[in-house]
């Protein structure tokens, strides 16, 4: 049913009338008398002319709407969401799940008859239309359930669901936690549960832990956590292996019942590079399927050491004391050069040598006067593409300086070798920066500002563009509007100063003399230095091509997917790279051609591949210039991650039913759950009214009566004489 209202949208009906009225009375008025005299006729002509030209006028200022109001009767539709994944074929110690799900579609679909619409769902979500039980396929490779119930609750734009009746064994192994998303919908959720909660007699590997970065030569943890059911009393064994090679072996214990135990490996990686590190659990028993007993993951392997070039116009405590601090990080080499004369260092020349696979610079006292324009060149050209730590001190040649204007986070206005005691300004704020990090506390800001004075030249700066000061300084009590700690970041090229020295007064005098009365309080200097380097050795470059297989693990026959996300030198996004992947493995390589959805997004898919361990390497390219490149490794394995599903996951299930209102049964009882969503409120006729609204003072028509009335006004006056 519609209906139809007119309205103002610049005052009221009352007000419009009341201006109406005034301007027929002005119209009357103006030809009470006239020279020459007219007709009573000819006068009521022209004023109705005029009254009609300042009311259509006034009717266009008042802003004319044409509201339109139609309500319908909607009848809220229900939605059927079947998992067709392969978990939901397997053979049970007490039922067929096949055999259970297509019992299952055709009561629920005679149960609700046509108020409701069948989708299937596996990794994807899609409708059922072939309507037969025996049309359902399944043989998903995965279960995302919270995509399920999220695309029904989006398809509400156009019908209207108001529950949904999920059929599933409650296991999902793709996507989001499906009650965040369940609860979000406000669709109330009727589950069935699929599948027996009883366990057969199966051990498996149900997850392997390790960090996704590990350093060569650095031992790492990996902890396994297994899981057996019905299992004779016996041994097992645990193996560790890196890239297929054996590396660790564990026996274990088996004891009759369910139990639970945990795993730790300790893993040394010999080479850098990506690695696959599987976890086997074997056991000499007869089990209900053996694809479960393996776990498997990536980890990236890095060079040995982060390389650190320190560079110093001479020795001095601040040098001793930094040096130590970076070298507290045992993955972390730093390399020295401290100034002996105008050409020379101690350890060696500042070469091509010692400048490479450098990740971070860090002056000290340097340049000095005596510095050698070879040696700063070498290195202001190296500090534009590398990050850098600037410590000055009173030794420091600030017009030598310049030549890192491009990488330094300032610019000097002025200086006198004057020196003076200043200590930290730091804000709540600020101390929560990551590099100003020291417990991660409120108490930070304190322990910042309680520090011991370190020194200072009378020195005035100009932060850079973008630089962010991270602490003001302090002379006595009173604070100066000057930096003292200040970073910066420019194309990728992080870089941080402390504009003072003396630096090692923090832990002599700080930390120094709690330790000598058997008392601790926080290094500042060393968690200082220490979160510097970790944020100077972080190049965004190595973000900006980023390339990904959808998944680590594949099962055998799903499709390899790939996705991508290109930056420029800006980080600004790059829609129209080249963008191809090599993927090598048994069967030999094969190239795949990305496609861009915008957005610097791209993705491409190879199809399946045969089981084995695969590596691809990715490139993107833009106008013959390469912006970056990725690479990773991914597997296809001969099972899939489907059949571990054993049991049925009543807890998730009901846990659904509870949070959305709904309910909740095994297969065996699912007309009981049924009858509850009849009795569902949500599913009653609901009114829908939805209004539009159309302005009609956009309209020309309006105006151009006006026009005509008052030009007819005028022509007829021109023809009586009017004056």
């Amino acid at each position: 049913m519609e209906s139809l209202r007119f309205a103002f949208g610049a005052g009221s009906w009352w007000m419009f009338i009341v201006l109406a009225i005034v301007a027929s009375s002005i119209a009357w008025y103006s030809y009470r008398t006239t020279n020459p005299p007219l007709s009573s006729r000819d006068k009521g002509l022209l004023t109705v002319l005029r009254a009609i030209g300042l009311a259509l006028l006034l009717f266009t200022l008042f802003e004319p709407l044409l509201r339109i109001r139609q309500s319908d009767t909607v009848e809220p539709r229900i939605a059927i969401a079947i998992d067709v994944s392969r978990s939901m074929s397997i053979k049970d110690r007490s039922v067929d799940r096949k055999v259970v799900v297509k019992d299952l579609f055709t009561t629920i679909r005679q149960t609700l008859g046509d108020r409701a619409d069948v989708f299937v769902f596996d990794q994807q979500v899609r409708p059922f239309s072939l309507g037969t039980a025996d049309s359902l396929r399944l043989n998903g490779y995965r279960s995302d359930i919270g995509k399920a119930i999220r695309f029904v609750g989006n398809s509400t734009e156009n019908v209207r669901y108001a529950a949904i009746v999920l059929v599933t064994d409650g296991n999902y192994n793709s996507g989001e936690q499906p009650v965040y998303v369940a609860e979000k919908t406000g669709l109330g959720l009727y589950t069935i549960g699929v599948g027996d909660t009883v366990a057969p007699s199966d051990a498996r590997v149900v997850g392997q832990y390790s960090r996704g970065i590990a350093i060569v030569s650095q031992p790492m943890p990996i902890i396994v956590d297994l899981e057996y059911n019905g299992m004779a009393d016996g041994n097992a064994e645990v193996i560790l292996k890196d890239n297929n090679q054996v590396v660790a072996r564990q026996q274990v214990s088996l004891t009759r019942g369910p139990s639970s135990r945990r795993v730790s490996f300790t893993w040394t990686p010999t080479s850098d590079g990506i690695h696959k590190i599987t976890t086997e659990f074997v056991t000499q028993q007869q089990e209900f399927t053996r694809s479960n007993n393996i776990a498997q993951s990536f980890v990236r392997v890095q060079k040995n050491k982060r390389k650190i070039l320190l560079v110093a116009g001479a020795a001095s405590p601040d040098v001793t004391f930094i040096k130590s601090a970076i070298e507290f990080d045992p993955t972390v080499e730093v390399v020295t050069r401290i100034q002996r004369d105008a050409v020379s260092f101690y350890e060696g020349l500042i070469d091509a040598a010692a400048l490479q696979d450098i990740q971070a610079i860090v002056l000290i006292g340097y340049p000095t006067a005596g510095s050698s324009n070879d040696a700063l060149e070498r290195l202001a050209e190296k500090a534009k593409r590398t990050s850098l730590l600037f410590v000055p001190s009173y030794q420091t040649d600030y017009a030598k300086l310049a030549r890192f204007q491009d990488a330094v986070p300032f610019t000097v206005r002025s200086n006198r070798a004057q020196e003076i005691l200043v200590v930290p300004d730091v804000s709540a704020r600020a101390s929560a920066d990551p590099v100003m990090k020291i417990r991660g506390e409120e108490s930070d800001v304190e322990t910042w500002n309680q520090l011991p004075p370190i020194y200072r030249t009378e020195l005035f700066v100009e932060p850079a563009q973008n630089a962010t000061i991270l602490a003001d300084l302090k002379i006595g009590s009173a604070s100066m509007d000057e930096p003292l700690i200040i970073k910066s970041e420019r194309g990728g090229v992080r870089s941080l100063a402390v504009l003072g020295y003396g630096l090692y007064r923090w832990k002599l005098l700080g930390q120094g003399p709690a330790v000598s009365r058997g008392t601790s309080i926080d290094d500042v200097l060393q968690s200082f230095v220490g979160n510097t380097i970790k944020w100077l050795s972080v190049r965004d470059d190595d973000d900006r091509v980023r390339i990904r297989s959808s998944h680590e693990f594949y099962a055998a026959g799903e499709s390899i997917n790939f996705s991508a996300s290109v930056l420029d030198q800006t980080l600004s996004v790059v829609d129209d790279a080249e963008v191809v992947v090599d993927v090598s493995g048994a069967s030999g390589t094969s190239r795949v051609v990305f496609s861009s959805l915008g957005g610097g997004q791209y993705t491409a898919s190879i199809g399946s591949l045969p089981p084995g361990d695969y590596a691809y390497k990715g490139t993107a390219t833009r106008r013959g210039v390469q912006l970056g490149s990725d690479n990773g490794r991914f597997t296809v394995g001969k099972g899939s991650i489907e059949e571990s599903a054993l049991t049925l996951n009543n807890g998730l299930l009901q846990l659904l039913a509870q949070r959305t209102g709904g309910a909740y049964a095994p297969a065996p009882d699912a007309k009981s759950v049924l009858e509850k969503l009849k009795n569902d409120s949500r599913l009653r006729p609901i009114v829908r009214t939805s209004d539009r609204e159309h302005a009609l003072y956009h309209l020309p028509w309006f105006v151009a009566g006006a026009l005509v009335a008052f030009s007819l006004e005028w022509f007829l006056r021109k023809r009586k004489g009017l004056v």
